[in-house]
């Protein structure tokens, strides 16, 4: 397909320049990087060199909107769960470019659009399943999205939670959540068991570390004694020099 399309073991066949794509992305992290490089070298085993463009978001959504892009990473939440609102966003009147809408692609399929226009409103059953059906095999033959990339959430709760389940599509889980008092208390008791041995530690450790500084103040105390029970010295009595022991 690359020869097809006059570049030859990605070189232009006339001017033997490489082909250079550009990708652009607003992940900008460490995670990412190493993601972007393993992508750039999958690409290199086709010829092609991929350049990255990772730039903050808000510049990377004013790409969007003037179309300047060639290849782009960007996610979707839904925010409900029908396949109206994933199918929308391939839907033309919805293109980035020009009418701010969701279709970031700019994809504009006549056929699918007249199809979408027909099943957003219908009632679900086998009728609207078929045009669903119908939409999708349009999609798959024009590829304009890079199929396959799907992350996954998961979450790790204790026994006694219930109806936790990880959801981007609801904000309103809590109402949900389901608390077992008594076997949460049970497997408190059973994984709290108090350790007194650390305890017991820290306090000889405390012991050991208050003996030098009690044998200091031992010895201070023992030589303040000592020189209290010292005579005094002798002072001068009289006239004639004498001296007198005040002891």
């Amino acid at each position: 397909m690359l020869a097809e399309a006059g570049y030859p073991n990605g070189r232009d066949a006339q001017s033997g320049k490489p082909l250079l794509l550009h990708f652009d992305t607003a992940a900008t992290g460490p995670d990412a990087k190493a993601r972007l490089e393993w992508l750039s070298k999958q690409l290199k085993k086709i010829d092609l060199q991929l350049v990255i463009r990772a730039t903050d978001y808000n510049r990377f959504q004013d790409k969007m909107l003037k179309g300047d892009a060639q290849l782009f990473e960007w996610g979707w939440n839904a925010d409900y769960p029908d396949p109206e609102n994933f199918l929308f966003l391939l839907h033309g009147p919805n293109k980035k470019v020009g009418l701010n809408g969701e279709n970031a692609a700019n994809y504009d399929n006549p056929e699918f659009n007249r199809l979408f226009e027909q099943m957003k409103n219908m009632d679900n059953g086998p009728a609207r399943q078929q045009v669903i059906d119908a939409m999708i095999e349009i999609a798959r033959h024009d590829a304009p999205w890079v199929w396959g990339f799907i992350p996954k959430a998961y979450g790790l709760y204790h026994g006694w939670y219930f109806n936790a389940k990880p959801n981007l599509m609801a904000n309103n889980g809590l109402k949900y959540l389901r608390i077992d008092p008594t076997l949460r208390e049970r497997q408190r008791a059973a994984w709290n068991k108090p350790l007194l041995w650390p305890l017991f530690l820290i306090g000889a450790l405390l012991l050991l570390a208050l003996v030098p500084a009690w044998w200091v103040w031992r010895k201070k105390l023992f030589a303040s004694v000592h020189n209290t029970n010292l005579p005094s010295p002798t002072r001068g009595r009289g006239a004639g020099g004498e001296g007198q022991c005040d002891c």
